[in-house]
């Protein structure tokens, strides 16, 4: 069964030896010519990450990658794409290799739904608008009720009252406009 993929952004922030050690180990792996393991998904497989932690890749959900390694002073960023949900057993066992780690997060899975986060710093955005023929826009909830106006031509009061037009919309149209609100877990 073809899974629906959930993209997740990363922030790692701690003790910036542990950040630095994590990042070189990544950025190794994903310059690896061969993998660690066949698999699906090439050198920056979740899988290598938790073979080269010490872990069998069997005994931890890893049907993903990374992609976008990057290094911002202390703050080691990252996305992945994963099989149904972010890969959680995974962010365990970064935390537990590294305990001074820190991990943001926020992942959208549309198929199911999913919109969460666990950091407002690194990620202030309320909501998740998508727009056919138009970009995804992140947007905090009073930039996400203007954008709203703006699309419709209507000055919304609240987004309860926006949220009305967006079902009729999609349901008249087949869906042109999408908005999800990010939870906070």
């Amino acid at each position: 069964m073809c899974p629906n993929w959930c993209y997740t952004s990363i922030k790692c922030t701690g003790d910036s030896e542990e950040i630095q050690d994590l990042y070189d180990r990544m950025k190794r792996l994903q310059e690896m010519k061969e993998p660690l393991k066949p698999n699906g998904f090439g050198t920056t497989w979740l899988g290598n990450l938790v073979e080269d932690l010490g872990v069998d890749f069997n005994q931890v959900q890893c049907r993903g990658s990374w992609d976008g390694l990057y290094l911002d002073d202390d703050i080691l960023c990252f996305t992945t794409e994963t099989a149904w949900y972010r890969c959680t057993e995974v962010e365990d066992l970064i935390k537990e290799k590294y305990p001074s780690i820190d991990i943001a997060f926020r992942c959208e899975e549309p198929g199911m739904c999913i919109y969460e986060k666990n950091n407002n710093v690194f990620f202030p955005e309320d909501y998740i608008v998508d727009i056919e023929d138009d970009d995804t826009y992140y947007l905090m909830e009073s930039e996400a009720l203007q954008t709203l106006s703006d699309f419709f031509g209507i000055d919304f009061k609240d987004m309860d009252e926006a949220m009305i037009l967006v079902r009729e919309n999609n349901d008249k149209d087949d869906g042109r406009v999408w908005v999800n609100k990010y939870e906070f877990v």
